[in-house]
């Protein structure tokens, strides 16, 4: 603290400052370097303040010491508290060992007691045990003697079934018995093993009778008895043999029918093999619901599969007998493909198609029934690891049987006699039996169209009826083939040979008069001598030809979908072979692509017959357009709204054309054809303007027209084809500007030209008067 003399020597100031701790002791300090080493204003207090500030400064010392005196005294006492808990501590750690020493010694006394008392335990649970096992053995002894005393009399009294029960009780009690404990007992399991010995030989005996005599109560009678005497494999072998047995002679007069002495059966039905297959399946589906309970009730689950196994061994017997004879009545059919008959042939397809799907679909039961079965085992998991490896891990059954190989075989065959019936129908359907009926004008085709498409969907649906994926899908493929090939082909030469004749035919002036009731193509029908013609087909009539060929386009439509339903109910997208849903997938898409070149042959066979028409009748009508003149005056344009020389009369000879069209052509043929039309007209209409000159008055001219033509066409037409007429209309608007500023505001409002710039400006160069230099017009943007 410093004391400095203020100017005003009436009152003392005190100058409080903060000495620097870096200030040498040696130096003495300036009120002006306190000032300065503090870094803050300096405090002036009066003598008043500095005195009230050194008491309270000298209270909160004393305060502070006496803090310090409690906290001293405190940590003193703590000190001493500490110092003798450790010394307690230290007592008491001399104390362990002797502690864990003591309580070592009283554990190893109580783990002694501990095992002489779990001695005692196991010496009296084994008494307990032998006790048991004595009382059991006296009940045993008991029940032995009981039926010692019994099975005689039961089998005395052909009570077989409790006989039964009594050996069984013996067989059980057998083990632990040994060889018993007295005479008696000696005397007791003597007189049960002659028991079983004799009740074994009266069950095989009665078991061969009651199947010698087929009495189906009397076999499943002595059929359970096997299981209690120990034969349960036994019992399910007899069993399996009278069932195979029983089937073989059922299904034997089935197939002796299938050769009868004098030809065929009035009474046969249209496929007796697969018939009789039939009835070989389901017999077998009638025993396995019969017998199923009582097999697995009486043998357990597991015998049950040696049935299941035995039932598809005599399937693969009466089967394969069944298809190998309809092999063999068939053979050239299969191995030589000699299809003769037509109509046969598709019958014994249907046959051979109807086979395969009942082979398919037993399969599928029995696997089914099968793997049910497996699922009810015990342990079905263990059960299918200990199978052999020829049979499946699924259901416990042989992986493919003798009759499924041998359908497989007979599928291959199939496709191929399936391939040379197809293409021989479609080819007979299109040269021998197509026919056009002149007596009425509303059936526009002919019948090959409906017949040939008929072949074709009979083909696919019956390959799908197969259940075998690889048949549809090569079916599906012959198909597309055919449609895309054969088909196509006789379309087209019908095409090529009519075309002559209506060529001619159209030639004629008067070709499109008719008479109320007369048939448009009436003449066609006719040899030059008036006379009709002796067989109609599609080959004399061009408008036939060319509906077949878009009936053809539209029937691939329904084909496609009524193919794909019908898949869809076979191969389900969740059944067993939808991952083959793919490749039919792959194969029926082909359909389309035959459709696409179908319907491109189309557009340009309707490109043809339009020719035909025009050079003719519409060739005439377009010659005025050559000499008209656009570059008009006022009273020149007012005579052409009058005196129309050009659109009036196309319009004339268009709607002629396309009344005959309309009757001859289906609705799809004719749009087509006003389509190319109105595409054709359009276009003569663009290159003849640019070689025009216009007026104002011939630019409104030119709108009418085209106005007026595309108001025909749209009117005729029921689908959009304005937009054929877009281009003439950009040109009618450019041409109908009247000075160079509308120019440039139709440029800055059109986004978008269909027009080309040079065709822009070669056409506004048309218009004679309109005042625009070339610059201008290269300085324009279009688009």
């Amino acid at each position: 603290m410093t004391f400095a003399p203020s100017r005003n020597k009436s009152h003392i100031f005190v100058v409080m400052t903060v000495e620097s701790s870096e200030r040498s002791a040696s130096t003495p300090a300036s009120p002006a370097d306190d000032v300065a080493a503090s870094g803050n204003a300096p405090v002036l207090l009066s003598i008043e303040d500095a005195e009230a500030e050194l008491a309270k400064l000298g209270t909160e010392e004393q305060e502070l010491e006496l803090e310090l005196e409690k906290l001293y005294n405190k940590a003193a006492h703590l000190c001493q508290s500490e110092s003798r808990n450790l010394a307690y501590v230290s007592e008491q750690h001399k104390q362990v060992p002797a502690a864990i020493k003591k309580l070592q010694e009283t554990l190893q006394s109580t783990s002694s007691v501990a095992d002489e008392l779990s001695g005692r335990v196991r010496k009296l649970d084994s008494v307990c045990n032998r006790v048991s096992e004595a009382l059991k053995i006296v009940d045993d002894m008991i029940d032995l003697r009981e039926c010692s005393d019994q099975v005689g009399k039961a089998i005395t009294s052909e009570d077989y079934e409790q006989a039964a029960k009594y050996i069984a009780r013996f067989r059980a009690a057998q083990k632990v018995m040994g060889t018993g404990s007295g005479t008696d007992d000696m005397s007791s399991i003597r007189v049960l093993k002659e028991a079983e010995q004799r009740l074994s030989g009266i069950v095989r005996k009665q078991f061969e009778a009651a199947m010698t005599a087929k009495d189906n109560a009397a076999v499943s009678r002595f059929a359970k008895l096997f299981h209690p005497l120990g034969l349960a494999g036994e019992g399910v072998q007899k069993y399996i043999e009278f069932i195979r047995h029983s089937l073989a002679e059922s299904c034997s007069a089935d197939f002796r029918m299938l050769n009868p002495v004098f030809g065929k059966r009035a009474d046969a039905g249209p496929t007796p093999y697969a018939e009789a297959l039939t009835k070989v399946f389901v017999a077998i589906a009638d025993v396995v619901q019969e017998h199923q309970q009582a097999v697995e009730q009486e043998f357990g689950s597991e015998n049950f599969i040696l049935v299941l196994r035995g039932l598809m061994k005599e399937a693969d017997v009466q089967g394969l007998r069944i298809v190998e004879k309809f092999f063999g009545d068939h053979q050239k059919l299969f191995e030589q493909q000699v299809l003769g008959d037509l109509r046969d042939t598709g019958s014994t397809l249907e046959e051979v198609a109807l086979i395969t799907q009942r082979v398919q679909q037993f399969d599928t039961y029995i696997r089914g029934v099968a793997q049910g079965t497996v699922e009810m085992i015990e342990e079905p998991q263990a059960y299918l690891d200990a199978l052999e490896p020829e049979y499946s891990k699924v259901d416990g059954l042989i992986g493919l049987t003798g009759l499924m190989r041998r359908i497989q075989e007979l599928v291959s065959s199939y496709v191929l006699v399936e391939q040379a019936f197809l293409l021989q129908s479609v080819e007979k359907a299109a040269v021998e039996t197509d026919s056009l009926d002149p007596t009425d004008p509303e059936q526009l085709t002919t019948t090959i169209v409906d017949d040939t498409f008929f072949i074709l969907q009979q083909c696919m649906l019956r390959s799908i009826t197969t259940c075998d994926n690889n048949a549809v899908c090569a079916v599906v493929n012959y198909t597309t083939a055919a449609i895309g090939n054969e088909v196509k082909n006789a379309l087209v030469a019908n095409l090529a040979e009519s075309r002559r004749l209506y060529s001619a035919w159209v030639s004629y002036a008067d070709c499109f008069s008719l008479q109320p009731g007369e048939n448009p193509l009436g003449a066609l029908f006719v040899d030059q001598e008036g006379r009709p013609r002796q067989k109609l087909t599609s080959a004399v009539s061009w408008p036939h030809s060319l509906n077949n060929l878009q009936q053809c386009i539209e029937n691939l439509d329904q084909l496609k979908s009524g193919i794909e339903e019908a898949y869809g109910n076979y191969f389900p997208s969740d059944g067993p072979e939808k991952e083959k849903r793919v490749m039919f997938g792959h194969c029926i898409e082909q359909l389309d692509h035959t459709k696409a070149e179908l319907s491109e042959l189309h557009v340009t066979n309707c490109k043809a017959m339009l020719q035909m028409l025009k050079g003719v009748h519409l060739s005439p009508a377009l010659s005025p357009l050559e000499g008209l003149s656009y570059n008009i005056n006022q009273a020149e344009y007012e005579d052409l709204q009058v005196n129309d020389p050009f659109a009036k009369g196309f319009i004339g000879f268009a709607e002629v054309i396309h009344r005959h069209c309309s009757l001859v052509l289906n609705s799809a043929s004719s749009e087509e054809v006003m389509q190319q039309l109105a595409d054709q007209t359009s276009r003569r209409l663009e290159k003849t303007a640019f070689s025009k000159k216009f007026s104002m008055f011939g630019a409104l001219q030119f709108d009418s027209d085209v106005r007026t033509l595309c108001s025909f066409f749209t009117n005729l037409s029921e689908q959009a084809l304005r937009h054929k007429f877009a281009r003439l209309f950009e040109m009618s608007n450019l041409l109908n500007l009247e000075n160079a500023q509308e120019l440039r505001e139709v440029c800055g409002e059109m986004k978008t030209w269909r027009l080309i710039p040079d065709e822009i400006r070669k056409l506004i160069a048309c218009r004679v008067d309109f005042d625009v230099t070339e610059t201008e017009l290269e300085m324009l943007t279009f688009g």
